[in-house]
């Protein structure tokens, strides 16, 4: 079991340690780019309110950076690329061939490709002055964008402040950039398959993902499916002749949650298959379904493990404290869960620590709330590890005696003598003095013999001598620790003590054996020419008269 358990881990960590290398570029969070979109629609609402300036009129609205920036978004968006095409600066372009040389609607279209696949853009940083960014340590005629992390190095996308050809300025995507976009659609766009596919279908977009991507996703997931499905049957097939194998847990273990994380984790390695958008890796990149394949995973090594020690406990004869492990399975499915949320949220672009905190503070006040309750837990545990009382012994509590009907997370129950139930607090039963009679080795039988002073020292004699080798006989009698003495001379009698172990756990097999010694001894005695005696009280009561009444009781 801890082999397979070493494997499985070390599986998990293997698969899932390259998985954050694997991107190229780095997504922005879900959060990130619900901020980004709030802020394109703020910029966008600002625009169509402000006063439009006569002197700067554009039919593109290509006056400043960020209006003419937007232009092009909603082009691209769209998908009106003739349009587009009128925000790219295309002069003194270095396209040598002129029938390899892209037209200005295919560069805007390689542009949006790129931009969808790598580009992470704030609006609101874009500057809204017609005369641009004079303090971002550029030439005064040009802005960034943003800065392209590329196999060569970074690359920066810039506007540029060009002649519009009527002595009025307007902003462009700078020449110099728009000569680079075959270069950067090559390292980030579709790809001579994703290129054909793109134009074979419509261009419609579903969570980042135009449809000809998301049919090859379908396909990703099918193909991984079959492979995760095949991975699993070897690993069954691996271990058919192991004795661990043959136990159904662990063949639904590898048929279920394995099957399920094997198969994510192919997908992840696969995604970058379909050249998905920046939203599409976003989404993708808050590993939701990883997420919840390896917490599929975790409680069902959770409940192998649990099932291991409730076997184990068991053939030690544990059989009570085996109660013991389904709150404590439900403790670490709870971590776990815990464990899965925060790091789902924290993949999501949520501030980690302030729900951390929010939990400690809260984890406080309810421990501070179930501060008794965890108490009696606490004492429920302590009283399965140290084992003073078994379910079904009969033991003494305080006041109560009873026997042990059930031992809870709360409280133990006693069955009293009288038929009623006593429940008492796993903090104070684990506390107190308790008293089992049930592992009790033996029963101690204790009497005293009152013989009459009238018995002589040789009657007295035979009595004890008949009465030892009476227990001697018995086999059910421990005669090496048993005894039987002339105790003392007692005020009204002859005292003799009887003290004999019965070799019995069982309280109704005890008194069965004691009514046979009772017997027995009384044979012996009445063998012997004597009887026993019992105190006798006399009273003397005074009536008005001073005449004396005598009474015996």
């Amino acid at each position: 079991m801890r082999t397979l358990l070493t494997i499985l881990l070390l599986s998990l960590f293997l698969f899932t340690a390259p998985l954050s290398f694997a991107d190229e570029v780095e997504a922005p969070t879900i959060k990130e780019l619900a901020e980004k979109q709030d802020k394109e629609e703020d910029v966008i609402r600002k625009l169509s309110e402000a006063p439009k300036k006569t002197s700067l009129q554009d039919e593109y609205n290509r006056q400043t950076p960020r209006s003419s920036l937007l232009g092009l978004i909603l082009a691209v968006k769209e998908k009106d690329y003739e349009r587009a095409a009128n925000y790219l600066d295309l002069r003194n372009l270095p396209f040598g061939n002129a029938n390899k040389k892209p037209d200005g609607a295919e560069l805007a279209r390689m542009l949006s490709i790129v931009g969808r696949r790598a580009m992470v853009i704030d609006l609101e940083s874009i500057s809204d002055n017609p005369r641009g960014d004079l303090e971002d340590g550029l030439p005064s005629y040009r802005d960034r964008i943003t800065t392209l992390n590329t196999q060569k190095g970074p690359v920066d996308i810039l506007m540029q402040r060009v002649p519009r050809g009527d002595g009025a300025f307007i902003w462009k995507i700078s020449n110099a950039t728009v000569a680079r976009i075959p270069e950067l659609e090559k390292e980030f766009g579709y790809g001579y398959i994703g290129d054909k596919l793109s134009m074979m279908f419509p261009q419609e977009v579903v969570l980042g993902l135009e449809l000809w991507q998301i049919i090859m996703f379908v396909g990703v997931i099918v193909a991984s499916f079959i492979l995760s499905y095949l991975i699993t049957m070897l690993i069954v097939s691996l271990l058919r002749h192991s004795r661990l194998a043959k136990r159904e847990r662990v063949r639904k273990f590898v048929v279920g949650p394995l099957r399920f994380l094997i198969l994510v984790i192919i997908v992840r390695l696969s995604f970058d298959m379909i050249s998905p958008s920046m939203t599409a890796r976003a989404i993708f990149e808050a590993r939701t379904l990883l997420i919840l394949a390896v917490y599929w995973v975790s409680l069902s090594l959770v409940d192998l493990v649990f099932y291991r020690l409730a076997e184990h406990m068991r053939r030690n004869g544990q059989k009570d404290a085996v109660v013991l492990l389904k709150p404590a399975a439900t403790g670490v499915k709870i971590i776990v869960a815990t464990i899965a949320i925060i790091s789902w949220l924290d993949n999501l672009g949520y501030e980690v620590t302030t729900i951390v905190a929010g939990l400690g503070v809260g984890g406080i006040a309810v421990a501070l709330a179930a501060q008794k309750s965890l108490e009696n837990l606490i004492g429920s545990i302590m009283i399965y590890a140290s084992q003073p009382v078994r379910v079904g012994d009969f033991c003494q509590f305080g006041k109560f005696s009873g026997t042990v009907e059930e031992i809870g997370l709360r409280s133990t129950q006693l069955r009293t003598l009288a038929r009623t139930v006593v429940h008492v607090p796993n903090a104070l039963f684990a506390s107190a003095e308790i008293e089992n009679y049930t592992q009790r080795d033996k029963i101690l039988y204790r009497t005293r013999l009152r013989l009459d002073y009238s018995v002589g020292p040789d009657k007295l004699r035979k009595v004890l001598e008949d009465i030892r080798a009476y227990i001697d006989k018995q086999d059910f009698i421990d005669e090496e620790n048993s005894r039987v003495r002339f105790l003392e001379f007692g005020e009204y009698a002859q005292e003799l003590e009887l003290y004999v172990y019965i070799k019995t756990r069982e309280f109704s097999e005890y008194l069965g054996y004691r009514e046979e010694v009772n017997l027995d001894i009384r044979d012996i005695i009445e063998d012997a020419g004597v009887e026993l005696i019992i105190p006798v009280r006399k009273s003397i009561v005074l009536d008005q008269s001073g005449v004396s009444t005598a009474g015996e009781g």
